[in-house]
């Protein structure tokens, strides 16, 4: 007597690997359609972005100081190379010596279609005083710097007790702190600033070197984040909202902060030590000193389907292994068209849970799809696959199913916990598959 390979076990072991390599093709267009709905929910932002007013970046106050410089000029007449000396005019810009904002923003949702975005509206007062300067004062003003104008109120600057009057920047030039990116040759990425400048509004003002106190107010419209640069050598900020979800980020992060299901506030004290923001800043860059808030939506439905979706091969293989173990068990032979029908069930999964996901929450999404995947599988059990299935078998089926759709709801919730949970939950499978089939009679005897 010897033993042989049991040939129909590894025909059958054969044609489950390939099937799982089959089932790849409907998720890599599952994963196509998520990218699709993603770039048209983008573009439907893009429109609320366009049409109320995009992310807000703001630098202000500025004092900017004119002061006169010599430049030669060089021309070509007649093969004749002349030079001349040029006066011009530039303007020096200074930071505050303390500044003081306090911000109250408003937030809200817009829509377009079945697509939602935050906007807000942020009304602002910032107030403080300049050191006293040495320069030319007559034709001095004060600059309110920020990425997008088109939601801003007409601002009003208090300057030594006396208001004025903005108008759009006609003088100087407004900072640059847009980061850019670039690979080298030998494939890192340095960091560039771009000449993207801010926009500016300019106001003038009577510069004696006095205490030059001033106090600034304004409102401004923005959606997705909104960022400041602490410019002064002591820069206090103070945010409160009505927005319940924020993400801080950028150089600073708030000293004190409370969240709750009503909105959040947050203060920042920051020295220019820390900022690295000196007091004269033309010419300096100041990208890296910047900070923000976003407006994040609670529940992203495209984030979590993504985060779903890379587990799709695993719960597929793991369902066509349950299905052999059984097959094997009960000695109840399963077609490969049946499992392939199976796994274009988990498939559809996906389809349901992100088309759902889009009109309702993300969790009530997931149970709708999953019972109706459940529920799908277990008649096809019981109705075509083995049509004297026993009350006990479609109880374990329906378990098995629950327990892995619960187990990948559970890794969808947890964030940094996601691989040291699914680790474990990936052992205590293999585990359960090594006891059911250690039964199994791999190789036949033959005389």
């Amino acid at each position: 007597m010897r033993k042989t390979i049991n040939k129909s076990i590894l025909f059958k072991t054969i044609t489950i690997a390939v099937l799982i390599l089959l089932m790849l093709i409907p998720l890599v267009f599952v994963k196509d359609i998520i990218s699709d709905r993603k770039q048209y929910k983008n573009e439907a932002v893009s429109k609320i972005k366009n049409a109320w007013s995009d992310n807000i970046m703001l630098a202000a106050p500025i004092l900017n100081i004119p002061y006169t410089y010599d430049e030669i000029e060089t021309s070509t007449i007649d093969n004749k190379i002349t030079q001349k000396t040029v006066t011009k005019t530039a303007y020096a810009k200074y930071a505050p010596a303390d500044l003081n904002a306090d911000i109250n923003i408003s937030s809200q949702i817009r829509y377009i279609g079945i697509f939602e975005t935050p906007v807000f509206t942020a009304d602002i007062t910032i107030s403080g005083y300049f050191d006293n300067i040495s320069g030319r004062f007559s034709e001095s003003f004060i600059s309110l710097e920020v990425s997008d104008l088109k939601g801003i109120s007409e601002p009003v600057l208090t300057w030594e007790g006396k208001e004025q009057q903005f108008e759009p920047s006609l003088f100087g030039r407004p900072l640059s702190l847009y980061p850019s990116y670039y690979k080298t040759n030998d494939n890192f990425y340095r960091n560039y600033y771009a000449p993207k400048a801010l926009k500016a509004l300019n106001a003038k003002i009577d510069f004696k070197n006095k205490t030059n106190k001033f106090e600034l107010k304004f409102s401004i419209k923005g959606s997705g984040n909104i960022e400041f640069v602490p410019l002064g050598k002591n820069s206090v900020f103070h945010i409160n909202s009505n927005w319940a979800n924020p993400s801080f980020y950028g150089a600073f992060l708030p000293e004190d902060k409370n969240i709750t299901d009503k909105g959040f506030n947050a203060s920042w004290n920051i020295n220019y030590f820390a900022s690295s923001v000196p007091q004269r800043i033309d010419g300096k860059e100041l990208s890296d000193s910047k900070f923000g808030v976003s407006f994040l939506i609670p529940v992203d439905n495209y984030r979590n389907a993504e985060r779903a979706i890379k587990y799709g091969v695993l719960f597929i293989a793991l369902s066509f292994i349950v299905c052999f173990v059984f097959e094997i068990a009960a000695r109840r032979p399963v077609h490969p068209i049946q499992y392939l029908l199976v796994g274009f069930a988990m498939v559809i999964f996906y389809t349901l849970l992100i088309s759902i996901s889009e009109f309702i929450n993300f969790s009530l999404s997931y149970i709708i799809a999953a019972a109706a995947v459940i529920s799908l599988i277990t008649a096809y059990a019981k109705f075509g696959i083995v049509k004297d299935l026993s009350l006990k078998n479609i109880i374990l089926i329906i378990v098995s199913l629950l327990f892995l759709y619960g187990y990948l709801y559970i890794l969808l919730q947890l964030q940094d916990m996601s691989l040291l949970y699914g680790s474990i939950g990936l052992f205590a499978a293999l585990g359960v598959i090594m006891y059911m089939t250690r039964n199994i009679e791999w190789y036949v005897e033959e005389n």
